[in-house]
């Protein structure tokens, strides 16, 4: 992890650049609205460790927060990948602690997992209505997607909320830096696109050699600053 500074709270007074202020602005507008649609124990969020849905769990978090929503009633589940990497696993625990939540594990493909948690037992049987995500336009097949979009047919019915779609590679590092938000210390060794182990690489186009040594090494993710570049290490 980056920091281990506590949060705090987003000010309104926040020194972002103007793009960002507009776009952290409209975030916060969809998540007002997703929770005047959907009762928070309606909605979960999916979580993967990597550093768009860290944007998402802390902005919902603080939002909570403000509102006087229990924590309690925020539902995280980590899609877990068949190979993960222990650091993304080390974060996801971290994260637990961090915000003193649960996160709860599901394996398999997006539609697989979708299904498990919809159908989970007990009391919370198909009680979820809505799934925060943490999609930006530039990740696949993502281009075209609404704020708050149903699940295509053959699906398990939800709403996807987005609330990050119009964000940036590089408005996501400076929330995350301005707010001192921990993240997965996979991305200051390089990788800017977080999977499974099979494939997932630091991103090439982060490579250098140290003139001191003759060493391969990459610079940190936040020093990439092409979003059309930002999937280069995943295959």
């Amino acid at each position: 992890m980056e920091s281990t500074e506590e949060v705090t709270l987003v000010p309104n007074g926040t020194d972002y650049s103007h793009s960002l202020q507009a776009k952290v602005a409209q975030t916060d507008q969809i998540l007002r609205r997703a929770f005047q649609d959907f009762l928070p124990e309606r909605v979960f969020l999916s979580f993967n460790g990597g550093k768009d849905c860290t944007v998402l769990l802390h902005m919902v978090i603080k939002f909570l927060e403000h509102e006087g929503i229990s924590l309690s009633a925020l539902h995280c589940w980590y899609f877990q990948p068949d190979d993960p990497f222990a650091e993304v696993e080390e974060f996801v625990i971290f994260c637990e602690n961090y915000y003193s939540i649960e996160i709860k594990r599901v394996r398999g493909t997006i539609r697989e997992a979708l299904g498990k948690i919809c159908n989970v037992e007990g009391s919370q049987k198909d009680a979820f209505e809505a799934c925060f995500m943490g999609s930006r336009r530039t990740d696949p097949f993502c281009s075209n997607l609404d704020h708050f979009q149903k699940t295509d047919p053959g699906w398990p019915d939800l709403m996807r909320i987005s609330p990050l779609l119009d964000w940036t590679c590089n408005d996501v590092w400076e929330y995350l830096q301005k707010n001192h938000v921990p993240y997965c210390r996979l991305y200051d060794v390089g990788y800017t696109s977080l999977g499974g182990r099979s494939n997932t690489s630091p991103n090439p186009n982060l490579r250098y050699v140290d003139p001191k040594t003759g060493e391969i090494k990459y610079y940190p993710a936040y020093c990439l600053r092409n979003d059309g570049m930002e999937r280069a290490g995943r295959s």
